[in-house]
């Protein structure tokens, strides 16, 4: 994970060569949650299912069974698509014309490149990945937000594929935020500040749906606010929510080392009216300087 962050900040902007270089040894990521939603673990079940297909009867005779429409590979829109290690589709039910055709380049309206940051987790060690990005629905010119669960497969004959499927507007679940935390505060123990311009970049995955990253210093200055960017530079320490609850203060309350989920209503980006929201928080050093990092989700 930290070499495709690595690579993201220096996408974002260029780094002075004395961070180019820069290799710190980070404290164990937070645990992430289990997932909570049904339809989470289902996307999990389908597409673990189809990598273990894969890997027992190969491409060929799993991509037979992922086509047949009506079974459990292929309902409406839910089914799934495989590729090789170059980014081309091997397999894909809905649109066998794409097969063969390199799909690496693929990018939301935002610039995410969607098929190179799962191929780039999973190259660099990962057996599955998360992704979260732009897409229309079939039918639709309408871009909404999708969710990808991609795993690592080997056939008999020793090719490897990544076998994929996705759905539209999912429920988020708190471990994906808790992963999202994680991420930035890797960027930031490896890069420090000039990791704010990446946690900003909206081709990077520090925004999807709601969640959001926001990063403070210790005198409660928010430093990076990817969902409200107005409050950058701004203190929020004495910050309450519609309820008058201090929240700037609880976020600042968590000790160093420490991580918490914090309570409270906040609008969501492009809102005005508050929603009930939980946001987990990590408090860390970096070279003498703390920062404390944060994402939330919001309850509908």
């Amino acid at each position: 994970m930290l070499e495709r962050l690595t690579r993201l900040v220096r996408a974002a902007r260029p780094l002075p060569a004395a961070i180019v270089g820069l290799s710190l040894a980070a404290p164990l990521a937070a645990q992430l949650p289990p997932p909570e939603y049904d339809e989470t673990l289902e996307l999990i079940d389908l597409v673990e299912d189809g990598a273990a297909l894969v890997s027992e009867q190969g491409l060929d005779a799993a991509c037979a069974q992922f086509k047949e429409p009506g079974t459990r590979w292929f309902q409406d829109e839910i089914y799934l698509f495989v590729y090789d290690m170059e980014g081309r589709a091997t397999c894909h039910p809905a649109r066998p014309e794409l097969e063969g055709q390199a799909l690496r380049d693929l990018r939301d309206p935002h610039g995410k490149p969607i098929i190179q940051n799962f191929l780039r987790d999973l190259e660099s060690g990962g057996e599955s990945s998360w992704e979260h990005y732009l897409w229309p629905k079939p039918g639709s010119s309408t871009f909404r937000w999708k969710t990808s669960y991609v795993r690592r497969a080997v056939a008999p004959d020793a090719t490897e594929y990544r076998v994929r499927s996705r759905l539209h507007e999912m429920e988020m679940a708190r471990f994906f935020v808790v992963e999202q935390v994680n991420d930035a505060v890797e960027l930031l123990e490896a890069h420090g500040e000039e990791a704010f311009y990446t946690l900003r970049d909206r081709s990077t995955g520090f925004r999807f749906y709601d969640a959001y990253v926001f990063v403070l210093d210790p005198s409660g200055i928010m430093l990076v606010n990817v969902g409200f960017p107005d409050l950058e530079n701004t203190n929020v320490a004495l910050m309450q929510d519609a309820d008058g609850k201090l929240i700037g203060q609880a976020f600042l309350d968590v000790p160093l080392g420490e991580d918490a989920w914090i309570d409270y209503l906040w609008p969501k980006p492009g809102d005005e009216d508050p929603s009930q929201k939980s946001t987990y928080v990590r408090r860390i050093e970096v070279d003498g300087q703390e920062y404390i990092v944060a994402a939330g989700v919001y309850f509908r």
